[in-house]
C-alpha cells in the first residue's frame, strides 16, 4: 500500500513540476557519498546515530529528501521532522559582499494532515452554501416563470421568449449545481490524496528504540535561488548537530 501511494505521489509531483519554469537537482557534497540504485546517497554517523539522506524530488513548495535514522545507542530516542532544518546559501555577484543565507524548518506532517482535514470540511461547507444559493435561484426562477405564464397582456412571441429564457435559467442552475458537486469531489479527492501522502510517506515523530531505524520523506521549503543547502539534524540523544551539505543545480528550463 505504501509503495502504491508513493508511486501516485511521485506521478502527482511530476505533473506539478512539468508546468514549472525550471527544475532543480540536489547532490550531496559531504558525508560518505555512494551511488545506490541510481541515486547519490550520503551518510554520516555521530555518537551512535546514523543519518542517511538522498534527494527525491521537488514540488511547488518543497524539496523532498529521503532520510533514514539509525539508533545505535543504548537508549530509545524521539525522532521527528522538527529536529531538521537547513540553511540555504545565495551567491552574491559582488565577491566582496557577505554571502546571504536563509534558514528553514522542515515541514511538520501533523500540521499538514490537520490542514488537509480542515480544508476538506471547508470544501463541504462551501458546497452546502452553494447548494442553498442555487436553491434560492431556482425558487426565484420558478416564481418568475409562474408569474410570467399567468400574464395575459403579452403577445405569443413575448410569452415564447419568456418560456425560453426561464428554460435557459433552469438549465444554468442545474449545470451550476453539477459543476459545484464535481469540483467538490475533485478537490476532496486531491486533499484525501495529500493527507494520505503525509500520513504514509513523510517522516513523522517516532520513538525509535535502540538498535532500530526509521525512514521517511523530509519536506524542506524550497529556496530556488540557493546553490548550497546545509541540512542540520539536531540529535535528541546528546543535543549535538549532524550536518550534511548538498549542492542545488538548475537542470531544466522551459520557455
Amino acid at each position: 500500500m505504501k509503495n502504491c501511494l508513493y508511486f501516485f505521489f511521485v506521478a502527482y509531483i511530476f505533473t506539478l513540476t512539468s508546468c514549472s519554469s525550471s527544475l532543480y537537482n540536489l547532490r550531496p557534497t559531504s558525508g560518505d557519498i555512494a551511488w545506490i540504485d541510481g541515486r547519490e546517497v550520503t551518510r554520516i554517523e555521530q555518537n551512535g546515530l546514523v543519518l542517511v539522506a538522498s534527494y527525491e524530488f521537488e514540488d511547488q513548495h518543497h524539496v523532498a529528501l529521503d532520510v533514514e535514522i539509525k539508533n545505535r545507542t543504548s537508549s530509545p530516542i524521539l525522532v521527528g521532522p522538527n529536529d531538521f532544518s537547513y540553511m540555504a546559501f545565495v551567491p552574491q555577484k559582488d565577491t566582496k559582499s557577505p554571502m546571504i543565507a536563509s534558514t528553514y524548518q522542515a515541514a511538520d506532517p501533523e500540521q499538514k494532515i490537520q490542514q488537509a482535514s480542515l480544508d476538506m470540511r471547508r470544501e463541504k461547507r462551501r458546497l452546502v452554501a452553494s447548494s442553498i444559493f442555487n436553491g434560492v435561484l431556482l425558487v426565484a426562477t420558478i416564481a418568475s416563470d409562474i408569474h410570467s405564464s399567468n400574464r395575459n397582456d403579452r403577445s405569443w412571441i413575448q410569452r415564447s421568449n419568456s418560456h425560453y429564457g426561464h428554460a435557459q435559467a433552469y438549465n444554468i442552475i442545474v449545470q451550476k449545481q453539477i459543476v459545484d458537486v464535481n469540483l467538490l469531489r475533485a478537490r476532496t479527492q486531491q486533499l484525501e490524496h495529500e493527507r494520505a501522502n503525509w500520513q504514509e510517506l513523510a517522516l513523522r515523530k517516532t520513538t525509535l528504540p535502540a538498535g532500530e531505524s526509521v525512514r521517511g520523506l523530509l519536506f524542506l521549503p524550497k529556496d530556488a535561488k540557493a546553490t548550497t543547502l546545509l541540512l542540520t539534524y539536531y540529535s535528541p540523544a546528546d543535543s549535538s548537530a549532524m550536518q550534511l551539505q548538498f549542492s542545488q543545480e538548475k537542470i531544466k528550463s522551459r520557455r
